[in-house]
């Protein structure tokens, strides 16, 4: 049991340290270009609101929402079709024939994007708050890193539940990614309270953990925020929920990619 234990945390820091010794190698471009990318995608929405001279609390809205974008991102195009990519470069037989879990690469994986992410997300919200004068109001840090953290547990488990299906349909997922990849952004909130949405279609949206992330943070972060569609308490019950429910299906999906590689040599459907 021991060296099960030792085996996997040895195999999540290894594939962790990678995407971290990663971000300060690779090409500054990379990072100049997606936090221009962001930054000109955030502003839009906040001269916008300006131009029709909307409270200032929804500029402070999209500020928080730019801030999550890079994480949504992460999971949707690094986390979900990390596995497809390793098959497509010829990687993944050989991930799958070693001794190391194949949850415990995606944890690493996902600890490392969670890095990359983060440096992408605050210094676009930095250059917000200077550029548009954003004022952001924490009452007490510590809940706000706690609600933060379980939001993105909650959003990168999506991510690797995601990543055996993105594996076993191909590019008929990722079709299907890139096609949802705005929809869903719009639909979580970015830009504007899912309480716009009305009940019904809020409760729809709020199964996509981002939904309930921002609007939880939003209560955290901004003085006299009435926009909300649920107590940032209850919503976080809710993402802790999401976090054990799709950390676990994940986990099954993993272990059946195995299973199935293993026994029967195939990583696809076998209709495919």
């Amino acid at each position: 049991m021991k060296k099960h234990v030792e085996l996997f945390v040895r195999t999540a820091i290894a594939r962790g340290y990678v995407r971290v010794k990663g971000q300060f190698t690779r090409d500054v471009n990379w990072l100049i270009a997606s936090v221009v990318g962001g930054f000109l995608t955030m502003a839009t929405y906040v001269y916008l609101y300006r131009s029709i001279q909307a409270p200032e609390e929804f500029s402070a809205m999209v500020l928080i929402g730019g801030f999550m974008t890079p994480y949504w991102l992460n999971v949707l195009w690094s986390v979900a079709v990390q596995l497809y990519w390793e098959k497509e470069m010829g990687n993944l037989q050989i991930i799958i024939l070693s001794p190391a879990p194949l949850s415990a690469f995606l944890l690493g994986l996902t600890i490392g994007g969670m890095f990359q992410s983060t440096i992408r997300a605050v210094i676009i919200l930095l250059i917000g708050i200077f550029v548009f004068k954003v004022s952001l109001v924490i009452y007490n840090i510590w809940v706000v890193v706690v609600v933060f953290l379980i939001s993105l547990c909650a959003l990168y488990g999506v991510g690797m539940m995601f990543s055996s299906l993105f594996l076993f349909y191909g590019r008929e997922m990722w079709r299907v990614a890139s096609i949802a990849q705005e929809p869903v952004s719009i639909a979580s909130g970015i830009y504007f309270p899912i309480k716009l949405f009305g009940r019904v279609a809020a409760s729809v949206v709020s199964l996509i953990p981002l939904s309930l992330g921002l609007d939880a943070l939003r209560q955290l972060l901004l003085k006299d925020y009435e926009l909300y569609f649920l107590n940032w308490k209850v919503e976080v019950l809710i993402l802790v929920v999401m976090w054990v429910v799709f950390t676990f299906i994940a986990i099954r999906l993993l272990n059946y990619v195995e299973q199935i590689a293993k026994r029967e040599a195939r990583l696809t459907l076998r209709w495919q």
